[in-house]
């Protein structure tokens, strides 16, 4: 913890010497006195911020080296890949395959860095629409499955209003008030011209839950421990019913917009 708490202390202008002493201490404890640190002790200049970045870049790195002399099993190498990505803060950043690519059908943007940064759907809407959104793809109807814990309209909710902000088509989302907290098992939100259609199905609902709609919440919490078989088996069959129940209404959606 020491070594995450001091690049976030170098991150935010304080002296982290105090961090430096007790990992020079801890590695030196390790190794009987064998192996050190390759960084000497200085007193970081913090006002240059870019050179007081880089510093702790080659420092992480190098705790991360002296400890794996020590340590060889996977919680330990995921600790170290934590720390690294904290100190270079590079959590998403892959090698761009695209970069310089000459052809046409490339957009430039993706040719003009060596690297580039991802971020999990999951963390931006926990749904992804965006990746069919595109406007080379000409996506017609999005049918929209739900799994998320806590509000069921959140997610497209968001993506139509991150949808306004970057001028993407997505079509006006509105909840009636007595649904909120009590979802019914589809929702279509048309879209006209080149706006898509949305089809909205929440996991729990009133119809494939009846009254035990908060039960089932609470059963199926985001954190929590494995799924028993039994379960798992409830949930394929409750999740089950929301297409079941909808299969005339997802082919009069579909049929409307192939025409």
């Amino acid at each position: 913890m020491d070594l995450a708490d001091m690049n976030l202390s170098v991150l935010n202008g304080k002296d982290p010497s105090r961090f430096d002493q007790s990992i020079r201490t801890i590695l030196k404890d390790l190794g009987g006195g064998k192996h050190q640190l390759i960084f000497p002790t200085e007193k970081l200049n913090l006002a240059d911020k870019q050179a007081a970045k880089l510093y702790m870049k080659q420092y992480t790195e190098d705790v991360c080296n002296n400890l794996r002399l020590w340590f060889s099993f996977w919680p330990f190498d995921c600790w170290m890949s934590i720390c690294r990505c904290m100190a270079q803060w590079i959590w998403g950043r892959n090698y761009n395959f695209l970069h310089n690519m000459k052809n046409e059908v490339v957009p430039a943007a993706l040719q003009k860095s060596e690297t580039r940064d991802y971020e999990d759907a999951g963390l931006l809407l926990n749904s992804p629409y965006f990746s069919v959104l595109r406007e080379e793809r000409n996506t017609d109807l999005i049918i929209s499955l739900d799994f998320s814990d806590g509000d069921p309209f959140m997610t497209v909710r968001e993506a139509a209003e991150m949808c306004k902000k970057l001028n993407i088509p997505f079509p006006e989302v509105n909840i009636p008030n007595e649904d909120v907290k009590k979802p019914k098992d589809f929702y279509v939100f048309k879209g006209k011209n080149k706006t898509p259609t949305v089809i909205h199905i929440p996991l729990f609902n009133v119809v494939n839950c009846g009254d035990k709609l908060e039960t089932w919440r609470k059963n199926y919490r985001t954190f929590q421990g494995a799924y028993s078989a039994e379960m798992i088996t409830d949930l394929m069959e409750v999740a089950g019913k929301n297409i079941s129940n909808n299969t005339e209404k997802l082919k009069k959606q579909i049929q409307a917009v192939v025409g």
